[in-house]
């Protein structure tokens, strides 16, 4: 006898080819299993990138011009490569991403033209910072600011102009003092407050250094919101003999959404040009 489904010979009948609406479907849903797992794969390797910036590279990359030989007015450091002991981190909540910076990192302090002079911190080639600021009288105005992160190759960038301009080194101010400035991009807004803690002598290998502790509070809103400590201590010049910060951040990404930003780090002075 026959078992279901036999025909008189006693073969299962052919099976029906699969309508062509679900044969699409089932189509499209591995095209898209496969670009999810390359996606997935592509993230994983790229989170891992942090390329350190050695000082050759960053002299060639960053010191974009001779300092003039005349003399200028207003306290600035000498242009040229500064070498820092650092310590940190980033981290973002994304595929358990933690960037550690390497042992040494750099500060390439260059002139602009006229009283303008840049301060550069490539961390990594994947994180730049960037401080403009203008030497005259007896102080440094801080008149824009810079970051520039890349994170899976995506890099991310926000320059901001500030009005009115930061005071560098709060000159003539007593301790305790502030002063507030803000700085804009666009819809995104950066408000600071810059405290003079002190005079403190820092410690460094080649020696004590006379410095003045200014602490940078930093409120962010708009592509990111959040906010950043710096303490910084500075000498004569302007130059950052020892720095600690702590940043916190939500920031939004085209290209992953919103995150969580985070990032510890010290740096201090071990090396001059």
């Amino acid at each position: 006898m026959s078992g279901p489904g036999a025909t008189a010979t006693g073969h299962a009948p052919p099976a029906r080819p699969l309508p062509r609406p679900r044969r699409r479907l089932l189509r499209a849903a591995a095209a898209l299993a496969v670009a999810v797992a390359l996606t997935d794969g592509f993230l994983l390797w790229a989170r891992g990138l942090a390329t350190p910036v050695g000082a050759e590279r960053a002299a060639a990359g960053y010191l974009a011009a001779p300092a003039p030989t005349g003399d200028l007015t207003g306290p600035r450091p000498p242009a040229g490569v500064y070498r820092y002991r650092t310590t940190g981190y980033e981290r973002i909540d994304r595929y358990g991403v933690e960037r550690r910076y390497p042992d040494e990192t750099v500060r390439v302090v260059s002139w602009r033209g006229g009283c303008r002079w840049r301060e550069t911190v490539p961390l990594l080639t994947q994180h730049v910072e960037t401080y403009d600021f203008c030497a005259t009288g007896a102080d440094a105005e801080d008149f824009a600011y810079s970051t520039r992160l890349s994170y899976f190759l995506v890099p991310g960038a926000q320059r901001f102009a500030c009005a009115p301009p930061g005071r560098r080194l709060l000159a003539g101010a007593r301790a305790g003092s502030s002063r507030s400035w803000r700085c804009v991009q666009g819809t995104s807004a950066s408000v600071n407050t810059t405290v003079f803690v002190g005079r403190e002598t820092v410690p460094t290998p080649a020696g004590p250094v006379p410095t003045r502790h200014l602490r940078l509070l930093t409120a962010l809103s708009g592509q990111s919101s959040g906010g950043a400590v710096r303490d910084l201590w500075l000498d004569p010049d302007g130059l950052v003999v020892k720095e600690e910060r702590q940043v916190g951040l939500r920031v939004r990404s085209g290209f992953v959404g919103l995150l969580t930003y985070v990032e510890r780090a010290s740096f201090l002075l071990s090396g001059r040009p």
